[in-house]
């Protein structure tokens, strides 16, 4: 800000005093949504019951994971992001690196975008950060205009792009195409609506009834499965140390020797009719959409099971 000179100095000093809370209180924002982010979420729930009730535009199944990570290059405070499809995390679609910044201008936390320049080779970083450590700058891009502003609410922090401010050429159409984001982040939940159309206004993608993804944070269950040796009452194939989310992750069944049988296991919060929650464990046969058994639980509760005789499943909640 440009003061004149014939102000004098002791009104400097105030304006400068004022302005100090302000900073400290966007970077305990920055480093308040740095906590808030990390994790992964999952929006299973959104597209369980948009298929049950039959919606005409189901949403894309999306899990997101969030991890900090050091780069000192982009700042203090940055996350790696890897994004998947419909549960199966070899179908990935996005892969980023986030930077949260204080911007005094905007009033705003300020999330900066990067995209990698050869994707594959930093698949999976947040279960292998050495795959970071010789990053820089070079291998690394960013588009101007892009980046999420993000401001307090009661019950966390909602995100936006500015308007027409995020905008590309297309290689397949050479036409201009401008993206509209627009987000929500709670202790729960992440939602995101992501919406682009053509310099004519014409649609792009992005749902079309202008709904968000909205994804849930994953709770994580640890847990075993056992299952009846074929010919044997007494005798079964056991699986231990496993790791379910609440977000509709299936576990298939393997023998001893690494065969893999035609039975899974899934953990999902879900919604039956227009409110009631459940946390559902429920046996599939791989393939089929009909569960063979299921048990549910409150959500949330810390531990839940399932004895079929020849199939068992016993989970705790990872606190």
């Amino acid at each position: 800000m440009k003061i004149a000179l014939a102000i004098p100095i002791l009104l400097c000093t105030i304006h400068i005093a004022t302005a100090q809370p302000k900073l400290v209180t966007l970077q305990a924002q920055v480093q308040a949504m740095e906590l808030l982010l990390q994790g992964e979420f999952n929006n299973f729930a959104q597209v369980y019951k948009e298929k049950e009730d039959k919606q005409p535009e189901v949403h894309e199944h999306i899990h997101t994971i969030l991890k900090k990570v050091h780069l000192p290059m982009l700042g203090n405070h940055v996350l790696y992001v890897l994004q998947y499809l419909d549960g199966d995390s070899t179908k990935i679609y996005r892969q980023r690196l986030y930077s949260l910044v204080p911007n005094q201008a905007e009033g705003a936390v300020q999330l900066n975008i990067y995209s990698f320049d050869h994707d594959s080779l930093y698949y999976y970083a947040h279960n292998d950060t050495l795959k970071l450590r010789n990053l820089t700058m070079g291998n690394l891009s960013t588009t101007q205009g892009c980046a999420v502003y993000w401001k307090p609410t009661k019950d966390g922090y909602t995100g936006y792009t500015k308007p027409n401010a995020c905008n590309f050429i297309s290689k397949r159409t050479g036409k201009k195409i401008i993206v509209t984001d627009s987000l929500l982040l709670t202790a729960n939940e992440l939602w995101i609506r992501d919406q682009a159309v053509d310099e004519n206004g014409e649609y792009v993608y992005g749902n079309k009834a202008n709904i968000p993804h909205k994804l849930k944070r994953c709770i994580y269950y640890k847990g075993w499965l056992l299952l009846q040796k074929a010919g044997f009452n007494e005798a079964y194939h056991s699986m231990r140390n496993l790791l379910w989310h609440d977000q509709g992750k299936r576990i298939r069944l393997y023998t001893e020797d690494n065969t893999p049988t035609k039975y899974e296991v899934e953990l999902a919060h879900v919604v039956y009719g227009s409110s009631t929650q459940v946390l559902k464990l429920a046996v599939y046969e791989v393939g089929i959409s009909k569960a063979i058994m299921y048990t549910w639980a409150s959500p949330g509760t810390n531990n839940i099971g399932i004895n079929i005789r020849w199939l068992q499943a016993g989970l705790t909640r990872v606190q």
